[in-house]
């Protein structure tokens, strides 16, 4: 039984701010500055109606006299108790009136008249109503104060304050709202769980996923199960167990309950409000805690059982959803039915850690670990995890050693894995060599290997040996290669500089190099977030001159390509050329010896790339860009090696090198090698029109920085002519980019020559202000719009959009686009 208290603490509110209820805040307050009457605070368990009554007690000047019904208890005394206590201005709530007996009622009713009386009750769970109801006809003057959940956002209002933030995300806001069913004591049970200085996002989806039930919560469903006939509650722990919104039929399936019972059991637990309609026709508890807390009052071979039946029941839906069935054999203890559907449901999410969850079980047999870890190869190749799944691979390889296709795959999956992701080529050969001699039974598979082995930019092997292995590779699959062998199809071709059949973001990086930019930024605006999407952004970037934010882009990046070597040496190459430029040349040397050194195998325009900005060793460099028929990727490479051997003497050899290269690369579809082209030719010829012409072309490809080189190189040529403004024009624009490292080399050779120059102040900008485009982008941003999201309402690219928050936080001193708010409103 309760007991009488003076409620004191009633007043005391707590450190959230009550969001969401000024409507229901004034109706409570207009009711109680009259001198008498009853007022009904109606919502259901965690809405908010003892904390929307504090918030109002803390400004009333009454003395609150307070009582608490509770189940199973019999309330009449503690209400007469309470009620004859009450005098003068006294304000008298009774809590949880639906749990209060018959006489507990007639007594409130005998004094609603007489006192001010307010009375929580959730309708759902009341077990007199009608007698509940006649409060309302006693005479008294009666208001109904309805708390409903919170809407959208309030849900977000209420998140961001108890989470010390400006604005939540609306992603983040939407999981919690579909998570608590906006139910104010829900969020804040949820966001409890959150530690303070965390990874905010990353920790409140954690806890969504893993917050128990409440004890109270979990006290309140078990004692609102008990009341209810055992059918309905059959139906309650179904749906709790099912996990999400489900048809009337489904719900009798798993809770075994008869057909001709089913209909009133579902009506029960809707009017109890125990279940809602989510949608028309699918049934579900409320919210994710309520299911919980549910599956809580359940024994556990009771659970095991409604999942096995769970598990049975939607097998025979059409399609079946595999990933669920997998989920519920799983639980239910049926080892078998969950390897079969969860292999299925990885087959069609590409989910590596399904495969990897599966790989775990005691006693799988090698044919089903190997098949198992062959996909997971295979998955792994696009996701972060591909460390783990060479750890899995390379154990379940060594378990069977016969040669066999099982085993072939295998080989296939390690090969991949070894040399796309680990960067190490020379054992990811050797795998893929010998999976080709294991797969002679699956020629699909084979190609792939095969395709894989053709792409000319890896290895030490001549061209014809890489055509040699395409050749193969497409007799084996015809005119249907699969995509991998599609996409290595390309990769060869564009090594080469054939751009007739290109498909898929996987190329980008390809196109790029070639110096096809806008085709390459189209294709990355359909790909994932990938790392390899990050350093070719990045890289376009650069030669594009546009580094106002290619420093947050250079981070971005190496964030991307962290434990993805191949990938990072591209960023150290970038990072090194930046640094170059900017003047800090120790450094960037010794990060470019570095690239070369990891490079040496691949991949080529890399490694070209990075040797001729080293200008060291490029006569072996040269050879093997020869062996392999890199030249479409080795301008820069062409370009320096044709001024060195100028400086050495040997006008001859940098004459006949400038002429093979373009003679080679004239027929083809490589803008930036026709450029590099034109560049070696006028570097040889020393001419001022080629100078020109070779900047006519890198600017129409969208190169700037290149532009810039070949026009010092021109304005030296011009100075040396008496001609001092081109190499002027040059330095500023160098300047004006942020390449002042170079800028300083063309001011020094201005002064050398006898010219007068004055310090650069560089072009104007806003400065730390944010500009009117990053101002419009950070607004979006700090209303919890996704990058995704900003660019389809402005008509930007994602990339462009990413540029502009990351200049509005660092113009801002922020860290986080969560602290936008009050900087931008």
């Amino acid at each position: 039984m309760a007991v009488v208290r003076i409620a004191e603490e009633l007043g005391s509110t707590g450190s959230a701010r009550l969001v969401g209820r000024d409507h229901e805040l004034r109706l409570l307050h207009d009711a109680l500055r009259m001198p008498s009457g009853l007022v009904l605070v109606v919502g259901e368990a965690g809405v908010g109606k003892t904390r929307l009554i504090s918030e109002v007690a803390a400004r009333h000047p009454a003395r609150w006299l307070t009582a608490q019904c509770r189940p199973y208890e019999d309330s009449a005394p503690v209400v007469e108790e309470v009620l004859g206590s009450a005098a003068g201005s006294a304000v008298v709530l009774i809590e949880d009136i639906h749990w209060a007996s018959p006489d507990a009622l007639q007594m409130l009713r005998s004094f609603a008249g007489r006192i001010t009386l307010v009375v929580t009750y959730r309708p759902e769970d009341a077990r007199h109503q009608d007698d509940i109801t006649s409060l309302a006809g006693s005479g008294a003057r009666t208001t109904e104060v309805r708390v409903d959940p919170l809407d959208r956002g309030a849900v977000r209002e209420l998140s961001a304050q108890l989470l010390g933030l400006d604005l939540l995300p609306m992603a983040l806001t939407d999981e919690l709202a579909r998570h608590t069913g906006g139910l104010p004591f829900a969020v804040e049970e949820f966001l409890r769980q959150v530690p303070d200085g965390a990874d905010i996002e990353e920790q409140v989806r954690r806890a969504l996923a893993e917050t128990p039930a409440p004890v109270s919560l979990r006290a309140s469903m078990a004692v609102r199960l008990q009341e209810v006939p055992d059918s309905c509650r059959r139906v309650v722990c179904a749906a709790a167990v099912l996990a999400t919104a489900a048809p009337e039929n489904l719900l009798g399936a798993v809770s075994g309950i008869t057909r001709s019972a089913l209909t009133d059991a579902v009506d029960r637990a809707l009017a109890r409000g125990l279940l809602h309609e989510a949608r028309p026709g699918l049934y579900d508890l409320r919210h994710p805690l309520a299911r919980r807390a549910v599956r809580a009052t359940i024994p556990p071979d009771e659970v095991r059982r409604l999942h096995r039946q769970a598990a049975t029941a939607l097998a025979e839906v059409e399609p079946p959803p595999h990933a669920r069935i997998a989920g519920h054999f799983r639980r239910g203890g049926v080892i078998d039915g969950w390897l079969t559907h969860a292999e299925l449901a990885a087959d069609q999410s590409a989910d590596a850690e399904q495969y990897a969850a599966m790989l775990q079980v005691e006693a799988l047999p090698w044919a089903d670990r190997a098949r198992l870890a062959a996909k997971l190869g295979r998955t792994a190749l696009a996701g972060p995890q591909w460390q783990d799944a060479v750890t899995t691979v390379q154990a379940v390889l060594a378990e069977f050693p016969a040669r066999s296709t099982a085993r072939g795959r295998l080989r296939l999956a390690l090969g991949l894995l070894l040399h796309d992701r680990a960067g190490d080529i020379p054992a990811g050969r050797r795998e893929l060599t010998a999976a080709i001699d294991e797969l002679a039974e699956d020629p699909a598979s084979a190609a792939w290997a095969m395709s894989a082995l053709a792409v000319p930019i890896f290895g030490t092997e001549p061209i014809f040996e890489h055509r040699a292995w395409m050749q193969r590779a497409l007799s084996l699959v015809g005119d249907a290669p699969d995509a991998a062998v599609r996409i290595n199809q390309a990769r060869f071709r564009l090594a080469l500089g054939e751009v007739d059949v290109v498909e898929g973001f996987e190329v980008a990086g390809a196109l790029a190099w070639l110096g096809h930019a806008r085709r390459a930024s189209a294709l990355l605006e359909r790909s994932d977030d990938s790392a390899v999407a990050a350093v070719t952004r990045l890289r376009l970037a650069f030669h594009s001159g546009d580094w106002a934010v290619i420093a947050e882009q250079l981070t971005r990046a190496r964030a991307a390509a962290a434990g993805l070597p191949l990938v990072q040496a591209e960023v150290d190459l970038i990072d090194a050329r930046l640094r170059l430029a900017q003047g800090d040349v120790a450094a960037g040397k010794e990060l470019l010896a570095s690239v070369v050194t990891r490079t040496e195998l691949g991949p080529l325009p890399v490694h070209a790339a990075a040797s001729a900005a080293l200008a060291h060793d490029l006569d072996r460099c040269l050879a093997l860009v020869r062996r392999k028929s890199g030249w479409v990727s080795a301008g820069d490479l062409i370009v320096v090696t044709c001024t060195a051997l100028l400086h050495e003497g040997r006008t001859e050899d940098a004459r006949r090198l400038a002429t093979e290269f373009t003679a080679i690369v004239s027929g083809l579809d490589a803008p930036a090698a026709t450029a590099a082209a034109l560049h070696a030719e006028a570097v040889v010829q020393q001419s001022v029109s080629l100078f020109s012409q070779a900047a006519a072309r890198y600017r129409a490809i969208g190169r700037q920085y290149d532009e810039c080189v070949v026009l010092e190189q021109q304005g030296l040529l011009l100075l040396a002519q008496g001609n001092q403004e081109p190499l002027k024009s040059t330095a500023r624009a160098y300047e004006a980019m942020g390449a002042h490292g170079d800028a300083r080399r063309c001011q020094d050779a201005l002064r050398a020559a006898g010219v007068a120059v004055p310090r650069s102040r560089g072009r104007r900008g806003y400065g730390n202000t944010l500009s009117p485009r990053e101002l419009e982008v950070a607004r979006l941003a700090a209303e919890g719009l996704t990058n995704a999201q900003i660019a389809a309402t402005l008509g930007l690219t994602v990339s462009t959009v990413e540029d502009h928050v990351s200049r509005a936080l660092r113009k801002l001193g922020l860290t986080s686009r969560h602290a936008l708010g009050p900087h931008v409103r």
